[in-house]
């Protein structure tokens, strides 16, 4: 990946994404409201996951560096949120599994 346009992907959220993939490979029935937080988790990921590309994109094609300095500042707030909320839907995930 592409390190120019400054941002950095946080290594901590690859890392609890793949924890998040391998727990819902498995045949979960889960309660709703975990189910609810799960989707809504995995929403931000694919949103995020958008963003990302788009950032690419512009870098791609030079765009203006406050348009990339907008959509990377996006782009980390939304992984701090998700490094916040992850490590917390990841227990409840585990204990429902258990």
């Amino acid at each position: 990946m592409s390190r120019r346009a400054g941002y950095e992907e946080s290594w901590d959220l690859t890392y609890l994404v793949e924890q998040l993939r391998e727990l819902i490979g498995r045949d979960l029935e889960l309660h709703p409201q975990l189910s609810e937080e799960l989707e809504d988790t995995l929403d931000s990921l694919v949103l995020r996951n958008q963003r990302l590309r788009g950032l690419q994109r512009m870098v791609h094609a030079e765009r203006e560096a406050d348009d990339l300095a907008i959509l990377r500042g996006a782009l980390e707030n939304m992984d701090r949120e998700l490094l916040h909320k992850l490590p917390r839907l990841l227990e409840r995930l585990r204990a429902a599994l258990a």
